[in-house]
């Protein structure tokens, strides 16, 4: 999905369904705050809800794997693995790395949830296909509202925001009962 098909919708829910989201356009300033308004919510969507997973494997030097040598910025280490034995590393984090309390370690494998980085209107956004294009225009909207003064209106597309995650984020699959017995 690319963040235009997400602020269009967001821009019928606003009542602009006339607007056109083009070349020209793209830099009208309302366009714009609403783009701003797009990556605080893909980043509470990422930080809050969903979080993106991303696994490498990284040189340990005096047994600390720095963080500047990573594709993506960490938000939370999940799991440290030894890339040749296998055995999970117990591990505390600091700002710029990720120490390890096992000895010997050379390479590892680190498992590890990032925020993404900032989005332009004709680029794709970077969540997973549960969240769609209508939930993630409800967020929009919501920030939007809120920066415009429009509280009323934040609170409810708020709440349905919030709603549509859950329904993203829950569980689905089949729901089995226990037999039980009648006496």
């Amino acid at each position: 999905m690319q963040l235009k098909e997400a602020i269009q919708i967001c821009l019928t829910y606003l009542g602009d369904e006339d607007a056109s989201i083009n070349t020209q356009t793209a830099q009208h300033p309302k366009l714009k705050l609403l783009v701003k308004c797009a990556n605080l919510v893909i980043k509470e969507i990422a930080a809050e809800y969903v979080p993106l997973i991303e696994e490498e494997t990284a040189d340990v030097v005096d047994g600390k794997i720095s963080f500047e040598g990573l594709m993506h910025k960490v938000a939370e280490v999940r799991k440290v693995q030894d890339a040749l034995s296998g055995l999970t590393s117990d591990f505390y984090n600091t700002p710029t790395h990720c120490r390890l309390l096992n000895d010997g370690v050379k390479k590892a494998r680190i498992v590890y949830s990032y925020l993404p980085l900032d989005i332009d209107i004709e680029d794709d956004c970077p969540l997973p296909p549960a969240v769609g294009a209508k939930t993630l225009a409800l967020g929009i909207c919501a920030e939007y509202s809120m920066i415009s003064g429009m509280y009323e209106q934040s609170v409810m597309y708020s709440d349905r925001f919030k709603q549509d995650m859950r329904t993203a984020v829950r569980k689905k699959g089949e729901i089995k009962v226990k037999p039980r017995r009648w006496c």
